[in-house]
């Protein structure tokens, strides 16, 4: 993961923000009183919240956990997707 000092960021924003894109590798921007920020793709930040999203239920991350055991175990059935 690529860190930075916030002036660093302030003057090469554009730069930053270029290569979090193509590398789609977070970049740590830290600050002088010692607090820091992670700049990352909103693809990325959008998919960790749909994963905590469906996590968050027990019931539901259950359910994800035995799917996914199901799909490794080799136990699934192919289907064709209805538009």
């Amino acid at each position: 993961m690529h860190t930075v000092s916030l002036d660093h960021a302030k003057l090469e924003l554009e730069a930053v923000i270029a290569r979090v894109l193509a590398n789609a590798e977070p970049t740590i921007v830290n600050t002088p009183a010692g607090k820091s920020v992670v700049v990352v793709p909103l693809e990325d930040f959008e998919a960790w919240q749909e994963t905590a999203y469906l996590l968050r239920t027990p019931a539901n991350a259950a359910h994800l956990r035995a799917s996914i055991a199901e799909l490794e175990a080799g136990d699934v059935l192919p289907r064709e997707l209805v538009e």
